[in-house]
C-alpha cells in the first residue's frame, strides 16, 4: 500500500511524514532510498529496464513530453527519472509513506520546464500508468498559498525552487503553483486513485493525528514500541558527504533533542576568527542534559565526546562518500544557477542574500583531512572516553537499521 502525501511547498509534508513515521509500521522515502543504495549495479539495471519497457507507462510518458511541450534538459530527466521508479516501488511490500512521490515529482517536471501546457487528458494518461498495479492513496494537505507561503519564509533550512525567493515574488510563484496542484489532483482523481483531503494549516501534531485515523489499524505502532527513550546526549560525527546532518535530524526529530550544527554555529559566529568565543559556545552546549550535536572539530570534540552518551560514527566507504560530495556539488551548482535564472534583471538591493558555505576547497580538504583521520577515532575514543558508547556504521543499510532500532 503507497501513501503519498502531495502538498504546496511549507504545507509540512516532510514533518508529517516524519512524524508519521514513528507512530505507524511504514517504509518512508528514507528507507527506499538506503535499500537501493544496498542494491548491486545489475538489480538496479534490472528494475530500470523492467520500467522502461512498460509499454503502456513509456507511450503515455511520450505522449505527455510532447504535448506538454517539455523544453528543459532537467523536465526531461525529472520525466525519466519518475518512470525508473515504477517498477522498484511496486516490488514493496507493506505500508509505503512517501512524502515527495509520483504526483510531486510531476509537479517539479511542471516547473522545470519554462514552458510547459497541461492537457488534462494526457496528465491523466500518465498518472493512470504510473500507478497502474499500485494500491495508492493520496493525501493533499491542503494549505492555501498565502499560509504555505508565510511558512516557506519562516524556515531556516530548504532547497526547493521557492527558497530564498523574495517575498513578493514567492507569494505569486506559489499561488501559480496552486492552480498545478489542483489540476494534478483532479487528473489524479479521473484516473481511479483514492484523494484524501486533509487541513494542512494546523500544527503538525493535528495533522498527524488526523492522517493516522485515516489509516488501516494494523499499521499504527504499540505504546510499548514508541516508549522507548533512547540516549539524550549524541555526537554525530564522520566525513564530509557522509550525511550527518541528513542523520542528526532524522534521530533529533525520532527522540525529541535540541538538534546543533557545529559548521552553522561556527559560521554565525562572524568570521569564524574567534576560536575562543566558539569553545565557550560548545562547552554551554555540551553541558546540557540532552542534545544531538552534528559535526566535530578537532579543537572541541573532547568537550562533546566527554558529555556524550553515544558517538554515532558514519564510517562509509571513501567511494560512497566521495559519490556523495560530488552530487552534492553538482546539485547545489544547478540551485545556485536556477536562482540567478529567477532574480535576473531584478536590483542588487532586491536579490535574496544567499548562505555562503564552506567553499569547496575546504570541503574537499577537510574530506580529506577525516577520511585521513578517520582510523583514529575508535582509538581516541576508547582511549580518552571509555564511557562513551561507540556506534560505528559502514554502511547505509546498517544506519537505516540501526535508526529502526533506536
Amino acid at each position: 500500500m503507497l501513501v503519498e502525501l502531495f502538498a504546496l511547498p511549507g504545507a509540512g509534508k516532510s514533518t508529517v511524514a516524519g512524524a508519521l513515521a514513528k507512530r505507524a509500521l511504514v517504509t518512508t522515502r528514507a528507507d527506499l532510498s538506503a535499500a537501493w543504495a544496498n542494491n548491486s549495479a545489475l538489480q538496479r539495471l534490472a528494475h530500470i529496464g523492467r520500467a522502461l519497457t512498460d509499454s503502456q507507462a513509456v507511450t503515455a510518458a511520450l505522449r505527455f513530453a510532447f504535448g506538454a511541450r517539455l523544453n528543459t534538459r532537467e523536465s526531461m530527466y525529472r520525466l525519466l527519472r519518475l518512470m525508473a521508479k515504477t517498477d522498484w516501488l511496486r516490488t514493496r511490500s507493506g505500508m509505503v509513506l512517501l512524502d515527495q512521490g509520483f504526483l510531486q515529482d510531476i509537479w517539479s517536471i511542471f516547473l522545470s520546464s519554462k514552458s510547459a501546457s497541461a492537457d488534462p487528458a494526457l496528465l491523466c494518461s500518465l498518472i493512470g500508468a504510473l500507478y497502474d498495479g499500485i494500491d495508492a492513496t493520496i493525501v493533499v494537505l491542503d494549505v492555501n498559498p498565502e499560509t504555505a507561503s508565510a511558512r516557506v519564509s519562516a524556515r531556516t533550512h530548504g532547497d526547493s525552487r521557492f527558497d530564498n525567493l523574495p517575498d513578493g515574488q514567492l507569494r505569486d510563484s506559489i499561488a501559480a503553483a496552486s492552480g498545478l496542484q489542483r489540476l494534478i489532483v483532479e487528473s489524479a482523481r479521473r484516473a481511479g486513485l483514492r484523494i484524501l483531503v486533509i487541513d494542512g494549516s494546523p500544527p503538525a501534531s493535528i495533522v498527524t493525528d488526523r492522517l493516522l485515523a485515516a489509516l488501516p489499524a494494523a499499521h499504527a505502532r504499540t505504546s510499548a514500541e514508541r516508549a522507548s527513550p533512547g540516549p539524550r546526549r549524541i555526537s554525530v560525527v564522520g566525513a564530509t558527504g557522509s550525511g550527518k546532518t541528513t542523520l542528526a535530524r532524522e534521530v533529533a526529530e525520532r527522540l525529541d533533542l535540541p538538534y546543533c550544527e557545529l559548521d552553522r554555529m561556527r559560521q554565525e559566529d562572524g568570521d569564524g576568527s574567534s576560536e575562543q568565543s566558539f569553545q565557550s559556545q560548545v562547552a554551554n552546549l555540551a553541558l546540557g542534559e540532552q542534545w544531538i550535536i552534528d559535526g566535530h572539530y578537532r579543537e572541541v570534540r573532547h568537550l562533546i565526546w566527554s558529555r556524550a552518551q553515544v558517538v554515532v560514527w558514519l564510517n562509509y566507504p571513501m567511494r560512497l562518500v566521495a559519490v556523495r560530495v560530488l552530487k552534492r556539488f553538482l546539485r547545489k551548482r544547478r540551485a545556485r544557477a536556477f536562482r540567478a535564472d529567477q532574480h535576473r534583471g531584478l536590483p542588487a538591493a532586491a536579490r535574496p542574500v544567499a548562505h555562503k558555505g564552506a567553499s569547496w576547497r575546504r570541503r574537499l580538504g577537510r574530506l580529506v583531512k577525516t577520511l585521513r583521520e578517520r582510523s583514529a577515532y575508535g582509538r581516541l575514543l576508547r582511549a580518552d572516553h571509555p564511557g562513551v558508547t561507540i556506534v560505528e556504521l559502514r554502511s547505509v543499510a546498517a544506519t537505516r537499521q540501526w535508526l529502526r532500532e533506536l
